[in-house]
């Protein structure tokens, strides 16, 4: 049982919207400064690193697909604990067209992703690995409320 449950997930729920809010309004006005991103994805990850670690106190069971998803969090938790030169981010990727043209043709809308870390950065290195196989070039928006998903239902259960 985990006492202030409601107060970690209303936590949770709110740096997440908050990360979102920030990515969405960095998109619109067009700003390649990650500043604010890092920032709030940072918040982010402390509440979904408190929530994981809650969970693995209760002793929370997980798919292989959602194990692989909270290792790959774990090590983007610890990466940003330990030195702000971990977490970094693409600025956008700027949709267009190159040639010669390769099909299917995609153009990525703009968007931030969590980068490829270095694996000798932490003593963890199977996380990063794992977050490198996980989340790595993969939008944060996306991957985050993946992980906050996972994180509700199971807070459910406990």
């Amino acid at each position: 049982m985990i006492a202030d449950k409601d107060e970690i997930i209303y936590s949770l729920k709110k740096f997440v919207n908050e990360l979102e809010n920030t990515i969405n309004s960095s998109i619109k006005n067009n700003n390649t400064d990650v500043k604010d991103i890092y920032n709030k994805l940072g918040i982010a990850l402390l509440w979904i690193g408190c929530c994981l670690d809650r969970l693995r106190e209760n002793k929370v069971i997980y798919s292989s697909e959602e194990h692989n998803l909270e290792k790959a969090f774990r090590g983007a938790y610890d990466a940003q604990k330990h030195s702000i030169s971990l977490v970094t981010f693409n600025h956008f990727r700027q949709g267009g067209i190159t040639s010669p043209f390769h099909f299917p043709l995609v153009i990525p809308a703009p968007n931030y992703y969590f980068s490829k870390l270095d694996e000798t950065v932490l003593e963890h290195k199977k996380e990063i690995k794992i977050y490198n196989k996980i989340l790595s070039n993969k939008p944060i928006m996306l991957e985050v409320r993946n992980i906050e998903k996972i994180i509700l239902s199971k807070l459910q259960c406990v």
